[in-house]
């Protein structure tokens, strides 16, 4: 008889295909889908998850420090995944245009892939959100209209992209947005959380993410070893951390009495405070790095099963959700983490065939929908 191991192992190995990218790309986004279904575990399952990090509202109190460790370790995971939105964009551009794809169709299906992304979060996403009577911008919505602007933007040079992007980073807490329609300002900047127009994920600033992202990607296809160099950005990243959170003064959404303390390491991430977005870039370049050297020389076993998850983000994103949504709708109860934790792994267990299966199909037989989802 075959262990649950080895049979997820075996799953794996089906899509062990070679492709264009290097592993590390798709070890990297597994990894973020991982970790994302764990936060998504615990939003339906955690009787204990703090609230959300609203920078206009209070903090959150975790409820003890493995809560706080479970919201904290994925603080990186959703500016990440804005970032390798863009860092993809780089990489499949180029490569689409080497295969002799003209320049303006290489745009074209950029920006049908963001009204994909858009629509799907409005017409499959957005029903349950439907059913309660309201619509949401949130994540796919936000990654659409960033790949969208960067399929407008990418002939730009990199310099001037990367200092655009840093400066709306840097100086979004500034923005003053009350003046604008609720649905504007629900789209540009101001998390709305309540009525039948909301957000979480405004286009500024987490497009300005995914912009950083494009010009990092671009960089990497000429770089024969990155990691030394995403190293000392990561260093730099944390150093910017330190200086911002220690001064405790512009950027800063929470206050905090003391460094040894949970709350120096509460940030506000709707939308998110400087803290938050330079220790994310630290957290993303260092997390790359370690990747490309552990996968230079090929894809270890642990990583197989992550990269199933990587190499079709989008189909796991849509699906998982609705595993728990049903889930949670069947049970109708929360429980403690050590539960979540559990439900956690099974759905990660049951998700590994149909991510397998769905890459498979777009490898074999790709059609219009495999090109876009």
């Amino acid at each position: 008889m075959h262990s649950p191991s080895s049979a997820i192992l075996a799953q794996a190995s089906a899509i062990d295909a070679p492709i264009a990218r290097q592993g590390y790309v798709d070890a990297f986004r597994g990894l973020l889908i991982a970790h994302m279904a764990l936060d998504h575990a615990s939003l339906m399952f955690n009787a204990g998850r703090a609230g959300e990090e609203l920078a206009a509202a209070a903090a959150p109190v975790p409820g003890d420090l493995l809560q706080f460790l479970t919201r904290f370790t994925g603080v990186p995971v959703a500016p990440a995944f804005f970032f390798m939105a863009g860092f993809m964009v780089a990489l499949t551009s180029a490569a689409r245009e080497q295969r002799g794809l003209p320049h303006a169709e290489v745009t074209r299906r950029l920006i049908l892939r963001g009204l994909v992304l858009i629509a799907v979060d409005a017409l499959v996403m957005g029903l349950p959100r439907a059913a309660m009577g309201f619509y949401s911008f949130v994540v796919l919505s936000s990654i659409g209209a960033a790949i969208i602007i960067l399929a407008l933007v990418r002939d730009a040079p990199g310099k001037l992209l990367l200092a655009a992007a840093i400066a709306v980073l840097a100086l979004h807490p500034l923005l003053e947005v009350s003046a604008l329609p609720l649905p504007l300002r629900a789209v540009l900047y101001e998390p709305v959380r309540s009525g039948a127009f909301r957000s979480l994920y405004p286009v500024i600033p987490w497009a300005a993410i995914a912009v950083v992202g494009f010009v990092a990607g671009r960089d990497a296809l000429h770089r024969l070893q990155p990691a030394r160099f995403w190293l000392g950005l990561a260093g730099v990243c944390l150093a910017l951390f330190l200086a911002i959170r220690l001064a405790a003064g512009y950027g800063n959404a929470y206050a905090y009495t003391k460094v040894a303390s949970l709350a120096f390491w509460n940030f506000a991430k709707y939308p998110p405070d400087l803290p938050f977005l330079a220790w994310s870039f630290a957290a993303i370049f260092a997390g790359l790095a370690v990747l490309w050297w552990v996968t230079r020389s090929g894809l270890p076993v642990w990583l197989r099963p992550f990269v199933v998850f990587g190499r079709v983000p989008f189909f796991f994103y849509v699906v998982h959700f609705y595993v728990l949504g049903l889930a949670a709708a069947v049970v109708h109860t929360k429980w403690g983490l050590a539960q979540t934790y559990l439900i956690w792994l099974l759905l990660l267990a049951l998700m590994l065939w149909p991510c397998a299966w769905y890459y498979r199909k777009k490898r074999d037989r790709p059609n219009w929908v495999t090109r876009y989802v």
